[in-house]
């Protein structure tokens, strides 16, 4: 079960092998990554069964992959109370924060909850459901286990 995501080798040669490179902007490999550091939905679903975790998307690795003493491999599961079972957990657009929702019908006007992707990646007795979209925004569904 990989939870150590080294940054990718570089290969000065470029994709081609005759030294072709390209710049990319956008593209940070500066630092380890942890699969147990969701920061999307995408990563949250691969956070949950690791062995299909990949580089890119995950917040970066606290121990540089000495995953023995780790607090966050080491951290306890938590635990949702509610009456039903489905909850939307809407994701900001202006931050991508997740927020567990009370009433999900009346959209940001419910109460909701803030809740970290590292802590949705440790919850206990629910399953990762489908994405969901609607007027106020894009979000995904959280499914009780039996």
């Amino acid at each position: 079960m990989p939870v150590y995501l080294p940054v990718p080798a570089r290969n000065p040669r470029g994709p081609d092998g005759q030294g072709w490179n390209r710049l990319r902007v956008d593209a940070d490999l500066s630092s380890d990554e942890c699969a147990l550091r969701p920061t999307s939905y995408a990563t949250l679903v691969e956070s949950r069964d690791t062995r299909r975790a990949r580089y890119g998307g995950f917040g970066p690795c606290a121990r540089d992959g000495q995953c023995g003493g780790c607090p966050v491999l080491n951290a306890k599961p938590r635990t949702l109370q509610a009456f039903g079972d489905r909850v939307l957990v809407r994701v900001h657009d202006r931050d991508g924060d997740a927020h567990l929702m009370n009433r999900p019908e009346d959209g940001w006007a419910s109460c909701g909850y803030r809740w970290s992707w590292a802590d949705l990646s440790r919850l206990e007795g629910w399953d990762v459901g489908s994405q969901h979209h609607d007027e106020h925004g894009e979000g995904f569904w959280l499914t009780r286990t039996t």
